[in-house]
């Protein structure tokens, strides 16, 4: 049973957070009841794939070394083989790490340590198993062997562990035939996806651009988005301002139906219209903002051959005449859109009608037109 195993001890780098695949693999242990402690070589606060709130984790940033520094250097003199070792494999800063974490080890009822990658998590790894004599094992990709920070280390260290987990058959057999590790401690370990996550989909997707501000009507659209449980579809959207899309999708109970990204450039936002299905601009008249004029985003969007459902807000109608619904309207929005994704020949007629009314109202043209007022209000003075 999971939660009879004793905790591990997971040395990882966190300087630009978890790599992907190493935040996947720990959350998954983690949810099956495995206990696990990690070390962090780097560090770096508010990364998306940073450890979890209740993650335990232990960090020797450089202001912390220096705050520990005193008591670090009375155990290495406490340890001088381990020293010598160290200065002559060129890896002094390895066992500083390993001289903070052994203790931390120790106090926690660590019974074994995994490092991920052999570099210096590896090394890290190496030294605090000589000061703690827990088991240790490794995950060992392809940098290991290519561009390794200590490559007569790493030899002597893979060597050292009771376990290693090449990804791939081929680390597996270089890791036997050349570097000499004994087949039985050697466990092939590909990486995982989640596949009920990562598969094809045939869902409808659905765009919204804006400041998260009120006027945009956002919080209606997610409203909508729960009467729509029951069709295949997914909302996204795009922007930045002060109100927290996410925490209101998840007081609304759709959050695993909305990705939120913040505000995009013109090659990124373009690259969203033309992979989505539906647009949809659901602005609201407010004390405060005003309605709208005439966002731009129906224009861009519209132009890329999108449908749109949107709200009977300021000058809004001018644009869109189709499938246009009242403001505050969460279920005349979720009647709209549910219309759009259940009919995609309707999708496709109503996105070549808007690409072609874009063509003839809102092109460069218009410009032209622009160009021409100046220079006749310059010529009447």
């Amino acid at each position: 049973m999971a939660e009879n195993k004793k905790t591990i001890a997971y040395i990882v780098p966190m300087g630009a957070g978890l790599e992907t695949f190493v935040y996947r693999e720990i959350d998954a242990l983690f949810n099956k009841g495995r206990k696990l402690f990690l070390f962090a070589t780097k560090y770096r606060k508010g990364d998306v794939f940073g450890p979890k709130e209740d993650w335990s984790f232990r960090t020797l940033t450089p202001l912390e070394l220096l705050i520990r520094s005193p008591i670090i250097a009375l155990r290495a003199l406490l340890h001088p083989g381990l020293l010598v070792e160290a200065a002559r494999d060129r890896a002094l800063v390895d066992l500083v790490f390993a001289l903070d974490y052994a203790p931390v080890m120790k106090r926690n009822n660590i019974a074994q340590i995994h490092c991920h990658h052999g570099d210096h998590k590896l090394f890290v790894g190496y030294f605090c198993k000589k000061l703690t004599n827990l088991p240790l094992s490794v995950t060992i990709h392809a940098a290991e062997f290519y561009t390794n920070p200590n490559p007569s280390l790493f030899r002597k260290a893979v060597r050292y562990c009771d376990g290693v987990f090449p990804i791939s058959r081929k680390w597996y057999d270089l890791l036997k035939n050349d570097y000499g590790v004994d087949e039985s401690r050697i466990h092939l370990n590909r990486l995982f996806v989640d596949v009920s996550l990562y598969r094809p989909v045939s869902r409808v997707n659905i765009l919204s651009v804006g400041r998260f501000t009120e006027r945009k009507g956002f919080q209606y659209l997610l409203e909508a988005i729960g009467k729509l449980q029951d069709v295949d579809a997914h909302f996204c959207f795009v922007g930045f301002g002060d109100m927290d899309l996410q925490h209101l999708a998840e007081e609304l109970r759709v959050s695993d139906r909305v990705t939120i990204f913040s505000k995009m450039n013109q090659e990124e936002l373009r690259f969203l219209y033309q992979s989505v299905d539906i647009l949809c601009v659901p602005s609201i008249t407010t004390q405060r903002e005003g309605a709208e004029g005439i966002p731009v985003v129906l224009m861009e969007g519209m132009a890329c051959g999108l449908p749109v459902v949107a709200t009977r807000c300021g000058a809004i109608d001018e644009i869109v005449d189709q499938i246009i619904v009242d403001e505050r309207s969460s279920g005349q929005l979720a009647s709209a859109l549910r219309k759009l994704i259940e009919n995609p020949e309707l999708r496709k007629d109503l996105g070549k009608r808007n690409r072609e009314y874009v063509e003839q109202n809102y092109s460069e043209k218009n410009v032209d037109r622009f160009e021409e007022g100046l220079d006749l209000i310059a010529n009447e003075k």
